[in-house]
């Protein structure tokens, strides 16, 4: 499908916004189409702006297909650096990703030898948002001055690092919904900026035998959506669940049974929280856990106890705290 029949069509956080996405070096460079798509399902223009080594990695027809536009390769006549991130530059962020070793300490010291590099320069020196994210093997990565270098950068006035996921020795570019809420938050009022959020989502599970468990229904859905929404408008979120996938630039903490919730939930709001978000489905009742697996070909009788409401205890522990 062509850039207009997927405009807008996963959500319009940043819709009308220019974003340049710089594409470098590294292996992970074949998942920058995906990574352009997914903007502008959100409602962004993508301007492409690759070096050589980006090109020999993935296709400049594939750039162009996945952004709509002629993909920026060299500078030329026509100043492209300042046409998008002069003093009247038109686009709205910088997004380098992957961003290998190289290109990272070359915007460090303030080297300008390739079109990413270039538009970085002057992009941070504008003072427009400025996302990185790393992707190398994991020995280049911890390399002392790569390490300082990435410091450097993180220092610098509205330059944010998207840290990579290290596995298989590998210093893996971030997931792709990870980079895409990092440049929402970037492009979005800061409304929530210095609160500290909790939110509560999913299921309890309370333990019936060794392998069963009597579960509320909850996907987690809405509780992961709020503390999206709450990092997108600056916060600083944490999030108790039982097993969605969080962004990792989410704090994550899991947990089981509604006495488990209810013991970190407290634990948690002991650190000073401003606002505690509660749609998960606590369960109502307590069950006595049989100490045998039972035996499927009986018939059983299960002592259901009421529980004390988790909100009744967080509101006598936390009177100041907003309860939503």
């Amino acid at each position: 499908m062509g850039v207009k029949e997927i405009l807008g069509t996963k959500s319009d956080y940043i819709k009308g916004k220019l974003i340049v996405l710089g594409v470098t070096g590294s292996v992970a460079s074949v998942r920058s189409f995906d990574l352009c798509r997914e903007l502008i399902r959100r409602g962004a223009s993508v301007q492409v702006v690759a070096s050589k080594a980006a090109l020999e990695m993935t296709g400049e027809k594939l750039l162009e297909f996945a952004s709509g536009r002629k993909v920026i390769k060299e500078i030329t006549g026509r100043v492209e650096h300042v046409k998008f991130f002069g003093k009247k530059g038109k686009a709205d962020l910088l997004l380098i990703a992957p961003a290998t070793a190289n290109t990272i300490s070359k915007i460090a010291m303030g080297i300008d030898d390739s079109p990413v590099t270039t538009f970085a320069t002057t992009a941070i020196g504008k003072g427009v948002p400025v996302l990185i994210a790393p992707a190398m093997h994991e020995p280049m990565y911890d390399h002392p001055i790569v390490k300082e270098n990435l410091e450097k950068l993180e220092s610098m006035h509205r330059v944010k690092l998207v840290a990579p996921l290290l596995a298989e020795e590998k210093a893996k570019l971030a997931e792709i919904e990870e980079i895409c809420l990092e440049v929402e938050r970037a492009l979005t009022k800061q409304s929530l900026a210095g609160k500290k959020i909790l939110v509560a989502a999913g299921k309890a599970e309370e333990e019936v035998d060794a392998t069963k468990v009597l579960a509320t229904k909850s996907s987690g859905k809405t509780g992961l959506e709020l503390a999206r929404e709450a990092y997108r408008r600056g916060a600083q979120v944490t999030l108790l669940h039982n097993a969605v996938a969080v962004e990792a630039c989410i704090n994550s903490v899991h947990f089981s049974s509604a006495d488990d919730l209810e013991k970190k939930a407290l634990a948690e709001l002991s650190g000073g929280f401003d606002v505690f978000l509660c749609p998960a489905a606590v369960s109502d009742f307590s069950v006595e856990k049989f100490s045998q697996k039972l035996d499927s070909s009986k018939k059983i009788s299960l002592q259901l106890s009421p529980r004390e409401k988790l909100l009744e205890k967080v509101r006598q522990k936390f009177p100041k705290l907003t309860i939503v």
